[in-house]
């Protein structure tokens, strides 16, 4: 007898161990980034137990707007059943959903912030989603050019990387935030040719973008043009000035007496 009481008190002692002596939600969210209004939402998480978990969604006036529940979660993890978003969020604002066991009191859950824009509802994260600044960069013609994008927190895990409006060729890492662009000579030009785009980095609904420029230098010189030789019109020749009349003539006599003279007289 006293035998099979030690053996039921040590797998009585086992259990304790295995058994959180106090269950609780441990971190919950959205299965996706956001859901629209004419979707099914629902939430995952974790818990250190099996219990049931509900999901209280209240308006920031403290007003209830509906329950989810997760009746028959696996060990440790949770997903409730997913239910219309217009059930729950019908003007924009800001909302707070609670997780709790049936054990812990609402209040003792685990709360996250939700906003619906009227379009969709997302979760506000706790982190600003924001780039570091890019310098503008100056490259030659098919030289390499690389710089790496980043966000101000380290906390925010896998931001997505993207670019708009850039150049031919240009491209970036989508994980990493890694640029590579090289300019080809047909990018190059006689002067210094400015490209400018967007850097953009985007964490489920928050998103921020950098405006950058690189100055691709100088390609080509300008040819030379010699200068024109314009075809040189010929002047107009001299019309023949007419003569006058001699000093000698009268110009009172009648001209035929001259010829007659002339005719006449041999010393004339």
């Amino acid at each position: 007898m006293r035998a099979q009481i030690g053996i039921l008190a040590v797998f009585s002692l086992f259990f304790l161990m295995l058994t959180p002596a106090y269950a609780i939600v441990t971190s919950m969210t959205l299965e996706k980034s956001f859901y629209t209004e004419d979707e099914n939402i629902t939430f995952i998480g974790t818990q250190n137990g099996t219990d049931t978990v509900f999901v209280i969604i209240r308006d920031s006036n403290g007003n209830f707007e509906g329950m989810l529940s997760d009746p028959s979660p696996d060990d440790g993890e949770f997903s409730v059943i997913p239910r219309q978003v217009t059930n729950f969020f019908k003007s924009e604002g800001i909302y707070n959903a609670t997780g709790f066991i049936d054990t812990q009191k609402e209040s003792e859950g685990f709360t996250i912030k939700l906003e619906f824009d009227g379009d969709k509802v997302f979760e506000v994260p706790d982190a600003i989603l924001q780039l570091n600044t890019i310098s503008d960069k100056i490259v030659d013609v098919e030289k390499t050019i690389t710089f790496t994008a980043s966000i101000t927190d380290s906390s925010i895990k896998d931001p997505v990387f993207s670019l708009k409006n850039e150049p031919t060729g240009a491209t970036i890492d989508a994980s990493t935030g890694k640029f590579v662009w090289t300019p080809s000579k047909s990018q190059g030009n006689i002067q210094d040719v400015h490209y400018n785009f967007d850097v953009i980095v985007t964490h489920g609904s928050q998103e921020d973008k950098e405006s950058i420029k690189i100055t691709v230098k100088q390609a080509y010189e300008e040819p030379v043009k010699e200068p024109k030789e314009e075809p040189k019109t010929p002047e107009p020749p001299e019309e023949p000035k007419e003569l006058g009349i001699a000093s000698f003539v009268d110009e009172t006599k009648d001209p035929q007496s001259y010829v007659d003279r002339y005719n006449n007289e041999a010393t004339y």
